[in-house]
């Protein structure tokens, strides 16, 4: 039992959850059925000068059956036959009820991405396993992760052009506030300043503003003051954690450095570029067999820095099932309390405060796993 939630009603949302996947898969193979015939009548009965606007009609048809503006449409018209046509793995998994329309929207937007028939074939392979027993919002960093690995020239390719087209951009509302854009900046240099308005923030006393409106404020602030001739105090250096392989920092290949919390990258060009000219800290979490940073078991309940920046650099975010809470703002917990559970990396793991308190109390409890760990929330087993 959960808060008195029985078992058959856990069993019935899992079975509703798959109708509903069911049911977006009929309505997408419907679109499709409809567009294809659709499309087939027009190049067989209209003449060439009007069959683009006579298929723009056909989608504005499909628009308003479904409820979806034009724009809507047009995307899961995309989605679908990206999904159909490319993707059969993920189609067929769509079909039966293993995935949903959200999770396939996700995939099929990595698909657009890749340039490689066989690094889509790859994709199709592998991405259905990890969608169905992970949240939306989990796909979304993995498939960052895998079309970096699997395509790291394009990757760089892209993050030149994108990065080109950085700017400022501000929107007005029409209640006197507005809201302030910097959009297609480095990932880097926005987890920088990320965290430099975290420590600024939270380095206030005696503050009733909540650390979100300080973070806006200091923000607003530093913007409001800029003055060539006098630049501002600068707040100090902060540590962004990223995974390097060592065969990128030695120019044997070009896998990108991927995020602590697994969000986003550092293309391999510029990431020599940062270790060359910065004065970068690199952290090997294992150095030889005899010298693993995480085997190493540790004496009292605290774990040593040098642990506290492994774990940390290893999970990258809560490993509760489904939470996103960056590591930096989680506790390190004992997966088995002391005096049971020693202090090392085997037995620590990241936890957000709420997911925490959750442990504690027994309301979820890690089990070993044949793949790790898992949860055991009233009898329900959830993998990490």
């Amino acid at each position: 039992m959960i808060g008195g939630t029985s078992d058959h009603r856990l069993t019935a949302m899992g079975v509703l959850r798959r109708e509903n996947a069911l049911a977006e898969y009929r309505r997408w193979a419907a679109m499709l059925e409809f567009l294809d015939a659709e499309r087939a009548r027009i190049e067989r009965d209209v003449e060439p000068r009007l069959r683009e606007l006579e298929t723009a009609t056909v989608r504005s048809v499909i628009a308003q059956a479904n409820g979806w503006s034009e724009h809507q449409t047009a995307s899961r018209i995309h989605e679908a036959e990206t999904a159909r046509d490319d993707l059969p793995t993920v189609w067929k998994a769509f079909g039966d009820g293993e995935i949903d329309a959200a999770r396939v929207s996700v995939i099929a937007a990595g698909a657009w991405k890749l340039t490689k028939q066989r690094s889509i074939e790859r994709l199709d392979a592998r991405a259905v396993a990890y969608a169905a027993t992970h949240t939306v919002g989990e796909l979304r960093r993995w498939m960052k992760r895998f079309i970096a690995q699997v395509e790291p020239d394009e990757v760089e390719k892209r993050y030149e052009d994108i990065v080109a087209e950085r700017r400022v951009t501000i929107h007005h509302d029409e209640d006197g506030t507005g809201s302030l854009y910097a959009e297609n900046l480095p990932s880097y240099v926005l987890a920088g300043i990320d965290q430099r308005l975290d420590y600024a923030a939270k380095s206030l006393t005696d503050d009733d503003r909540t650390i979100a409106q300080r973070r806006a404020d200091l923000f607003v602030d530093a913007l409001d003051h800029i003055d060539p001739d006098n630049p501002p105090a600068r707040v100090p250096n902060m540590a962004i954690g990223v995974m390097v392989p060592a065969s990128t920092l030695a120019g044997v290949d070009d896998q990108p450095a991927i995020s602590a919390d697994r969000n986003w990258i550092i293309p391999a060009h510029v990431l020599r570029t940062l270790a060359e000219s910065g004065n970068p800290f690199w952290y090997r979490l294992t150095v030889n067999d005899h010298d693993d940073v995480l085997a190493t078991t540790y004496e009292g309940r605290y774990p040593t820095d040098h642990l506290r920046n492994a774990i940390r650099f290893r999970d990258g975010t809560c490993r509760y099932p489904g939470c996103a809470i960056k590591v930096q703002n989680c506790d390190i917990d004992h997966r088995q309390p002391l005096p049971d559970g020693p202090t090392n990396g085997e037995n620590l793991w990241a936890l957000c405060r709420h997911h925490h308190k959750l442990t504690t109390f027994h309301h979820a409890t890690p089990i070993p796993h044949e793949d790790g760990w898992a949860w055991n929330i009233g009898g329900t087993i959830l993998i990490e």
